[in-house]
């Protein structure tokens, strides 16, 4: 038996109001103004890219204080479904230095042409590190970055 999924994409969009246009915010020093429309419109939409043709993973996440790390997969095959995916992710300081690699295995069944998200739990069992591209804590934390390559996908089997 074969599960129908209906999926509707997810849209970013984020609006910004013209300086005519502008409310004031409850903290009246608080206002939107032209130079923070520009820095905050040339932000990329996406924290990582890794883009093998088959798959694409995107908008890795992990904060300070939590137990498991997110990252979206798009499955880039036009008539193929995956069943899972399997990933290699490397941790490193900002000096560029290697402070964990390891393997992972996500069985996510993704329709072809669609994006799902997949959570895994953290390496980082002590919660003293925190992803670059998340929002600097108010402690003392160790930033890292990320590379993702994937090793292999499992297309699903049509009956």
């Amino acid at each position: 038996m074969r599960r129908t999924i209906l999926a509707l994409p997810i849209l970013a969009s984020v609006a910004f109001t013209s300086p005519a246009q502008r409310v004031n915010s409850i903290a009246k020093k608080l206002r939107l103004t032209e130079k923070s429309h520009a820095q905050n419109s040339a932000e990329p939409f996406d924290t990582i890219v890794a883009d093998s043709g088959t798959v694409r993973f995107s908008g890795y996440e992990k904060i300070l204080r939590t137990t498991k790390e997110t990252v979206f997969v798009t499955n880039l095959l036009k008539e193929k479904d995956l069943e899972a995916v399997s990933f290699t992710i490397t941790y490193t300081d900002n000096a560029g230095r290697l402070l964990h690699k390891r393997h992972v295995t996500a069985r996510q069944e993704i329709p072809a042409g669609e994006t799902r998200k997949i959570d895994f739990p953290t390496w980082d069992r002590q919660m003293t590190f925190y992803y670059t591209g998340s929002p600097r804590p108010r402690v003392s934390a160790i930033p890292y970055d990320v590379a993702i390559e994937p090793d292999t996908i499992l297309l699903s089997r049509d009956l």
